[in-house]
């Protein structure tokens, strides 16, 4: 009963579409990898790919079986994952040679799983803040305000796309991942909670005609010097997750931060006592 889906998924021709590597930290219910079983692909999500350009040659099919007593066929199921047989047809770049044919079992999964993938994708692009201070964290001082800021580069939206096959056609996710809360702890051990505090926004940079008057929406006073030690401070950019599909649908997903640790050195501005 097998024989016809056995016979076809022999014929397989490399495309160097490459299989996705798996994601790290992707939710471990949804198999992301790409793998071969005899001569047929196990293909996973596509990431970042521009799929109106990549795939703008090519046509997915789910089924090459033209009896439908065979249908079961066209699916397995692989570590829990149910995946469905596709055919893949490319138009040649060059005219007069042949047409590209290769099989795919890809992986049957939701638009909201796709964004869960797209999701831990992007959490290995999401930047770790570039902090300044003024004064530098190594010249901190007791009284003195410290302003906290970000880089424009660590403070921007970031987006990645997910795609895959299906029975409606190439469905892609889009995650956007936008930054909202800027979270210091200046690790003031003296102070409540560390001093910890949070800004709305990246931060202002302090410039040097600023002055020491001028005020930052971001910045911390210590009370206290750290005497021969170094205080534990860091600042975090805790960033909000939506999705959209080309389908219409959207949603959010859980918020991820993304931290720097900094050693604080606090001192105090000694009197000049003259006799």
């Amino acid at each position: 009963m097998r024989a016809p889906l056995l016979l076809l998924s022999t014929c397989v021709f490399a495309l160097g579409i490459g299989a996705p590597a798996r994601v790290h930290s992707a939710p471990a219910e949804v198999d992301v990898t790409g793998n071969v079983v005899g001569n047929t692909i196990i293909a996973g999500v596509t990431f970042n790919s521009d799929s109106s350009t990549t795939e703008s040659r090519c046509t997915w099919n789910t089924t090459v079986i033209s009896n439908g007593q065979y249908e079961p066929y066209s699916f397995t199921v692989r570590n829990g994952i149910t995946y469905r047989w596709y055919v893949r047809t490319c138009a040649p770049a060059i005219a007069g040679q042949p047409f590209a044919l290769s099989f795919h079992w890809i992986p049957v999964i939701s638009e909201s799983t796709l964004a869960q993938q797209a999701s831990a994708h992007s959490w290995n692009t999401l930047p770790v803040p570039i902090v300044n201070t003024a004064p530098p964290v190594q010249r901190a001082l007791v009284k003195l305000p410290m302003w906290w800021w970000v880089t424009s580069n660590s403070w921007r939206t970031i987006s990645t796309t997910a795609w895959i096959p299906t029975p409606r056609g190439i469905v892609t996710v889009t995650v956007t991942a936008k930054p909202n809360t800027l979270l210091v702890n200046p690790g003031d051990v003296k102070a409540a909670n560390n001093g910890k505090f949070t800004c709305s926004g990246p931060g202002k940079a302090w410039r040097e005609s600023d002055g020491d008057d001028a005020k930052s929406n971001c910045m911390y006073t210590y009370a206290h010097s750290s005497s021969r030690n170094t205080w534990n401070a860091s600042v975090a950019i805790r960033w909000s997750i939506t999705w959209k599909s080309n389908l219409g649908k959207k949603g959010t997903l859980p918020s991820v931060t993304t931290t720097r640790r900094l050693p604080v050195v606090v001192g105090e501005i000694q009197a000049l006592v003259t006799g």
